[in-house]
Order: structure tokens, then sequence, then C-alpha cells
């Protein structure tokens, strides 16, 4: 804005003085401006789009680089080395080509721009050079002229530079107001209810969710209607992509659903502030998510109050936990590295469970917690689940039928729809989906244990 002020402020300035000496030569002097700004325009213009194009492909490069790092182990373990090589090449040569292409469009706007420049001043010496030999100016006068009419179209083509400046500056801002201008969560959204402490009585009652700005205008979820009472546990079954997940988000309000009714102790959800609801809500997810900081702070995450030795070694315990971290050389002080890399899939499990366990929620969502450990793994964290969800409103995702034959109320999902509904001495006496898992799913377990009964008396025979 300065720039253009200065520009602006010694182009009127000159042209006032050379018009108060000639009013003939400061008209001439300005033919070729108009021209000069037109193509200053259009450059804006070409400069703007190409700049946009290139900032993209440096963001597809960027992605590609990143994946490429961030997933090394996967790249050498199916040998894609050359692959992903090629692909870095091939998104490197196409930024090349569209940043020459954005330089050479900046090395066709000056030359053509300074050429302007140079014949409109040129062209103004030989008329003010002309008017001197025929009288109608003095020598001085065409002096004066010399000098200021530089101050007077240098600044006009100074002003196409930075027109043709800004259209780049114009990209990076629209880039970065598109992030900010993201919609951001209103955490304190909603009226703070008057009850203190929530029970855990939950009512889905005829709700619709469907994702914003999806152009399919598909429903993820459609007609969701049950209820279950404080201390119940809700279990949701199907296949992947049936909702299960999209379902429980919605009760800590990641999602609003579009259209229905959810009320936890009878108060609309959307009435309790998202900060509110979530303090009441615990998630251990199956794939957990550690902080590159002590065990004991990963334990403490969240809790917001000061926290004794003696109730993160309780809450420990009841996850089944704290013998393996007394193992470690620092103990609960031990630095666990970046997403909990040095903890094995079963141990980042039950330091998340200690932590979801610390919180103390009323309501608790398992997203397929023990799918992605071994047998025994799974013994120990089933015993720790078991103490986590000991009173509190439990929502289960899983997909395999002992970890749901318990639930007080099974939920049978597909499309986004509940098919059936139950507890498990209801559903296998229903020909159905649930009916059909079990039966496979006991079917393996029968032939596994089978194939471990043959195993020992083949290995004693040879």
């Amino acid at each position: 804005a300065i720039g253009v002020i200065r520009i602006l402020v010694l182009f009127f300035v000159n042209f006032f003085v050379i018009f108060r000496l000639n009013a003939q030569l400061a008209l001439f002097s300005i033919i070729l401006i108009p021209l000069i700004v037109v193509i200053s325009i259009f450059f804006f213009q070409r400069v703007s789009k190409a700049y946009d194009d290139y900032q993209k492909q440096e963001a597809v490069l960027s992605t590609t680089l990143q994946e490429n790092l961030t997933g090394v182990r996967v790249v050498k373990a199916f040998a894609r080395q050359n692959f992903e090589r090629e692909k870095f090449n091939t998104d490197n040569w196409k930024k090349y080509l569209l940043g020459r292409r954005l330089l050479l469009m900046h090395s066709g706007y000056w030359p053509i721009s300074d050429v302007l420049s140079g014949a409109q001043m040129l062209a103004g010496f030989v008329l003010a050079a002309i008017m001197v030999i025929d009288g109608t100016i003095s020598v001085g006068t065409y002096l004066a002229y010399a000098g200021l009419v530089v101050w007077l179209i240098w600044p006009i083509r100074n002003l196409g530079r930075l027109i043709v400046q800004t259209s780049t500056g114009l990209v990076s801002y629209s880039r970065v107001r598109d992030l900010i201008e993201v919609d951001q969560e209103d955490l304190v959204a909603g009226t703070s209810p008057a009850i203190s402490i929530i029970s855990g009585a939950i009512q889905f009652d005829k709700v619709y969710f469907q994702y914003e700005n999806d152009e399919s205008n598909e429903s993820i979820l459609s007609d969701i209607t049950f209820s279950c009472q404080p201390g119940q546990v809700v279990a949701l079954l199907g296949t992947t992509g049936s909702g299960k997940t999209s379902l429980v988000n919605l009760l800590p309000r990641f999602y609003d659903y579009s259209s229905g009714s959810i009320k936890i102790d009878g108060i609309e959800l959307r009435e309790y502030p998202r900060h509110y609801i979530r303090r009441h809500i615990g998630i251990v997810e199956q794939e957990p998510f550690l902080f590159s900081r002590t065990i004991r702070e990963n334990i403490t995450y969240g809790v917001g109050r000061v926290i004794s030795d003696d109730e993160v070694v309780s809450t420990a315990k009841a996850a089944a936990i704290h013998d393996v971290i007394t193992t470690f050389p620092n103990g609960y002080e031990t630095l666990i590295g970046e997403r909990g890399v040095t903890l094995s899939g079963g141990q980042k499990q039950r330091v998340v469970i200690a932590r979801t366990l610390l919180k103390d929620p009323r309501i608790l969502i398992l997203d397929d917690a023990t799918s992605s450990v071994d047998a025994e793994t799974e013994v120990a964290i089933r015993v720790a689940l078991k103490t986590l969800m000991k009173g509190r409103t439990s929502f289960i995702i899983a997909h395999r039928i002992q970890s749901v034959m318990d639930a007080d109320l099974i939920l049978v999902l597909s499309k986004g729809r509940i098919i059936q509904r139950g507890q498990h001495s209801d559903l296998i006496t229903q020909e159905g989906v649930y009916r059909r898992i079990f039966e496979i799913q006991t079917q393996i377990e029968n032939e596994l244990e089978t194939d471990i009964a043959v195993a020992p008396t083949h290995s004693m025979q040879s």
C-alpha cells in the first residue's frame, strides 16, 4: 500500500508540474501509460493462475515426500523404492515445468514494460526537442521536462511491477485465508446443563447423519433408534463401512447429527457444550495414540487436576500395566518416544486404558480395542477393560462375537441402518447376519482347536 501511494504521488506531482510547463507535452507523455497498465493487468491474471498451479503442485510434491518419509518401512517392505522414486521425479518434473512457465511470464513482462516506458520517454524527448527548435518552449523548459518525465514514466512502470507481484501475494493470501476461514469447532456451543454429573442414560431417536458438503447426499446413518440405561453395555457389530464408528462419534460431538434426537440423561446432546460432554466421555481406540512424553504424563494427560503417585500406580495396576512399567529403568518417568514407539501394541493400549480410567468418564467408547494384539495380550486387555467398564455406560465396537456376547444390547448395523438388535441369546436363535457371523467364527475356532490338539500327536509320532 505504501509503495502504491508513493508511486501515485510521484506521478501526479510530476504530471502537474509538467502540465504547468506545457500542457501539450504533459498529455503526450502519458499516451502509452494506459497501455502499460492494461498489459500489467493482463499479466496479473495470467501470473495469478500460473502461480496458483505452481503452489498446488508444490503441495502435491510435499505430500509425496512426506508420505515416503513416514511410510519408508512400508515402501521397503513391498520393494517399491523405484516406483516411489519415479513418482517423486514425475511430480518434481511437473513442478519444474510450472515454475519455468511462471518465470517465462515474468521474463516476458519486464522487457515489454521497459520497451514501452523507454519508447514513451524517447518520444517525449523528440517532441520537446522539436518544440525547442520551433521556439514553442525554451531550452530551460526542455531541461526541466527531461528531468521530470523520468519520474512520470518509471513510477507507472513500477506500478505495473507491483500489480504483477501482487498477483503472487494474493494467491498465497487466498491459500492461507482458506485455512483460517475453515469452520472451527465451537467448544462452548450449547448451554451448560443444570446437572453436575452425567449418569449415562442415552437415547437415540430416529437419528440421521451425513457429512457436510457431501455431494453424494447419502446418509451415513439412517433412522437410528435405541436407548440404554446408566451402566449398560451396548455393542455395535457390522461390516466395515456400516456406520459403527460414525455412530459413536456423534456422542462426543465430533460431528453433529443431521436430524433426529440424541439425549443424555434426558437433555438434548446439542445443549451440552462440547468441552463439557467430552469431559464425561472416555475413548479407547483401535490404534492407541501416545505423546512423546513420559509414561506418567501420558497416563495423567487431560485429567485437569494434580494427580498423586499413588493414584497413578493404582490406575496402572487396574489397567494391568504397572508390572510392565516397573521393569523399565526409569519406571513411570520413562520417555516413550514419538507415538509411543518404544512400547508394544498391547502395552500402548493398556497405557491408554489407564489414562481413560484415571479420567473416570461416565460414558465409555471402545473402538475395537483388542483386534490388533496377540491372544495373550488380549486376555490382559480384556481384564483391564472389565475394570474400566464397571459402572459406566459403554459402547463396544467389535468384529468378534466373543467381545460382545455379554453386552446388554447388541446392535447389528448394515449400510448405516440397524438390521438386528437384542442380546446374544436372542440373536443366535434368529436368522440373520449375527447368527451367520457367530457360526463362521465358531467353526474357525473349532478347526483351530482341532489343529492345535492334533499337532502334538504328530510331533510325538515323528
